[in-house]
């Protein structure tokens, strides 16, 4: 058991770490975020933890990462993105997700069972781990660099549903890996009418589940906040609305809490905005989430560089990359795919600039960590898919988190 003085002691070197790195950040065009990641994983190559004796293993667990830092993280996302643009664009953003998720998925499972020789069903869930993008490292750079505000709200609100649903789509493919027999992992028994009418059913009602609870106590939080002046209430408010929403929808009703929680941003920036709270008070709010959102990303991204092995990685790199360029090349093939259809048909198309951006700004961060550390140990193949995921994480925050400045110029996006 990990003692409480080597947890705060980690906290404390995080805050060190994350002082000199946001120093540097300030200095260069490389993201805060993507450079917490990277000097953590370098730091893992020097037995730093070993001589100080600070630990930040309970911060890089399943449940912190899902019940803790993420509702923060995602809740603030989804107030405070631009909704009229979020709106004029939600066509755009809710096909790629529904109808690109879906084709990646399978995509990734088909070519990697292919490449790699390991049961369909088993790259299935590799898919659903390692697919869900991180935009917080590329918005940061969009807003520093200039880019096109509807560039940051097409790559910021795709991740927001891709999240949701990716957690979805994952838990429904690991309980069928968990039930599997060994014909069914290699998809000889998979794809029954049973099976499949089980499993679309299953998806709906999470999915859907978690969206009306985010309506309903989105829509709660506001007609609250509306009769509250006192600044802490707004923000006790704020925060019985974030988390208890989550674990309504997560632990009680048992569907999609992320999806919720998104889901509550969204209502609750849009109508606190027009109606119910004054100016200096969404100011106030603002920055608190901000000030919350920071510090949660700030350990978040320290323990995910700190935590994954660099010895492990290295070892394993050819894998790692092979792994990492077949996510990039499926996502490029929904990307153009989805997105040159729907230009045919929307009166606004979305530039191929743009469309090269969101491409190579698809990092894969927290949530592919937090399924990968929610495998038990009756998952079959598990510590390989651990270790591929902790592996992709890293090389794609470092890859393309540091070559996205230069992405950006090549494109004439900035």
């Amino acid at each position: 058991m990990v003692e409480t003085t080597a947890v705060v002691l980690g906290v404390l070197v995080s805050f060190v770490i994350a002082i000199g790195v946001r120093f540097l950040a300030n200095r260069v065009t490389f993201p805060y975020t993507v450079l917490l990641v990277t000097v953590g994983f370098t730091l893992t190559i020097f037995p730093l933890q070993t001589y100080l004796g600070f630990s930040l293993g309970p911060l890089f667990t399943h449940d912190t990462i899902l019940f803790v830092f993420l509702p923060a993280i995602l809740f603030y996302g989804a107030a405070e993105i631009d909704h009229d643009l979020f709106r004029r664009n939600l066509l755009i953003i809710v096909i790629t997700v529904l109808v690109g998720l879906p084709v990646a998925i399978l995509a990734i499972g088909w070519i990697g069972a292919k490449l790699f020789g390991i049961p369909l069903l088993i790259m299935l869930l590799f898919g659903a781990m390692a697919y869900p993008i991180d935009p917080v490292a590329v918005l940061s750079l969009f807003e520093k660099s200039g880019a096109p505000p509807r560039l940051a709200v097409l790559v910021e609100g795709e991740s927001l549903l891709d999240d949701g649903l990716a957690i979805v789509l994952f838990s429904a493919v690991l309980t069928l890996v968990r039930e599997a027999s060994p014909t069914d992992l290699t998809g000889t028994g998979l794809f029954s009418f049973d099976r499949l009418g089980a499993f679309l059913i299953n998806f709906h009602i999470v999915s859907l589940g978690g969206i009306l609870v985010g309506v309903g106590i989105g829509y709660a939080t506001y007609r609250t906040q509306r009769v509250v002046n006192d600044r802490t209430n707004l923000f006790m408010i704020s925060v019985i609305g974030v988390y208890g929403g989550f674990y309504l929808a997560e632990h009680v009703l048992h569907v999609s809490g992320i999806l919720a929680t998104v889901v509550t941003g969204i209502v609750l920036g849009t109508f606190s905005r027009q109606s119910a709270l004054s100016e200096e008070n969404l100011e106030f709010l603002g920055e608190i989430w901000e000030k919350i959102v920071f510090l949660s990303e700030t350990m978040l991204f320290v323990a995910i560089g700190i935590e994954v092995s660099s010895i492990q990685v290295l070892r394993t790199l050819p894998v790692v990359l092979t792994t990492l360029l077949l996510l990039i090349g499926v996502r490029a093939g929904v990307i153009y795919g989805i997105v040159n259809l729907l230009n045919q048909v929307i009166k606004d198309p979305v530039p191929v600039s743009y469309q090269h951006v969101i491409i190579w700004g698809g990092m894969h961060g927290v949530i592919p960590i937090a399924l990968a550390l929610s495998l038990g140990p009756s998952v079959p193949f598990g510590s390989q898919l651990r270790s591929a995921v902790f592996g992709v994480v890293i090389a794609s925050m470092i890859i393309q988190g540091l070559s996205m400045t230069s992405v950006l110029k090549a494109t004439g996006v900035t």
